[in-house]
């Protein structure tokens, strides 16, 4: 009985290490996304979808900063994460409209944020 508890001891020990190891969703944002799609509510031809996506980047810092460039616009402020990683808060310095995303994924290689019935699906760039 005693090995037994050892080993049920090891065994969460493990799993509560790689628990802790898993990187937080504010971990996984702070990097350079590269757009690679528009979903949008209302039907836009395939021309504007290309012009929106072309060269269209958003970068996040560790100092909760962000800007973006491209056809989705010039801008910069400064963002929020929540702790589920599952809101996105955008506050503009830059004279452009504060923005609230639910963010659909978020992992090392993918972002999707979703606005207004609208989505964007990013893939990282770093």
């Amino acid at each position: 009985m005693n090995n037994t508890k050892k080993l049920l001891m090891v065994c969460l020990l493990f799993s509560a290490a790689m628990v802790s190891c898993g990187k937080k969703p504010q971990e996984e944002l702070v990097k350079t996304w590269q757009v690679n799609g528009v979903e949008t509510e209302t039907k836009l031809p395939e021309s504007v979808k290309n012009a929106i996506i072309a060269n269209s980047k958003l970068t996040f810092t560790k100092d909760g900063k962000y800007t973006t460039t491209g056809g989705i616009g010039a801008d910069q402020g400064t963002y929020v994460l929540d702790s589920d990683g599952k809101n996105l808060s955008t506050t503009s310095t830059a004279g452009k409209s504060n923005e609230q995303y639910a963010v659909k994924k978020l992992d090392k290689d993918n972002l999707v944020l979703i606005n207004k019935g609208n989505t964007v699906t990013c893939i990282a760039v770093n």
